[in-house]
């Protein structure tokens, strides 16, 4: 790649400044690649509406999930999918971060309990009180799938088995929360930024195709 690079730059090498810009962003690329935050690194050079994938299909490398402080859910990685079954965890973004734009997919059971926490003030101590947390399921007869907890209530809407597409969006004090096609707004000021976290709770979990869109340099 660095090769390919380099060969169709040659015309452009007379231009000093130039050439030393890009030998410094393939440094940058270099010294990434071999960090297991990478990931994370591409956020430094990633444009307006670029995604960035949270989620490799291989591992958890995006994410902390220290059994001793996040829980003892059962991860498995299967068919390019994040699953849980048994027991309760999160799983918490190294990457924090104030404005973002969140897509995802999910499978729930009938059983299943599990929201997504975003903007974290807290990492250590993930909460209603420390972070916005919107639902994945249906949790009562008045609060339905991708309320965002003690700001709105959305109505119940069919998720249970059946694959879902949600999108998490917050910018400034803008947030909206779209659930299979359909948006839903709020406005708030309580937490400016911070990490995401997936919060597995019980029943059967499937997660997958997740990205991150950062609006504009970072």
């Amino acid at each position: 790649m660095l090769y390919t690079y380099f060969h169709n730059s040659a015309p452009m090498l007379k231009n000093t400044s130039f050439f030393k810009s890009r030998i410094a962003y393939c440094y940058l690329i270099g010294v990434m690649a071999c960090s297991p935050l990478f990931v994370y690194a591409q956020a430094i050079i990633t444009t307006l509406g670029t995604p960035i994938p949270l989620f490799n299909g291989a591992d958890l490398g995006a994410f902390d999930h220290n059994k001793d402080r996040n829980g003892n859910a059962n991860w498995l990685i299967i068919n390019n999918e994040i699953q849980a079954t048994q027991g309760h965890s999160l799983l918490v973004s190294r990457l924090s971060l104030p404005d973002f734009q969140l897509d995802f997919d999910y499978w729930a059971s009938d059983s299943t309990q599990a929201t997504v926490f975003f903007r974290c003030a807290n990492p250590d101590a993930v909460n209603a009180d420390t972070a916005y947390e919107v639902t994945l399921v249906n949790q009562s007869k008045d609060v339905g799938a991708s309320s965002i907890l003690l700001l709105n209530k959305v109505k119940q809407s069919k998720v249970a088995n059946q694959w879902n597409h949600i999108r998490i969006s917050a910018i400034g004090t803008d947030l909206s929360v779209t659930l299979n096609g359909v948006t839903h707004h709020v406005r708030d000021t309580r937490f400016s930024n911070g990490p995401l976290a997936i919060n597995y709770i019980s029943g059967e979990l499937r997660v997958k195709n997740i990205f991150l869109t950062i609006p504009g340099r970072w």
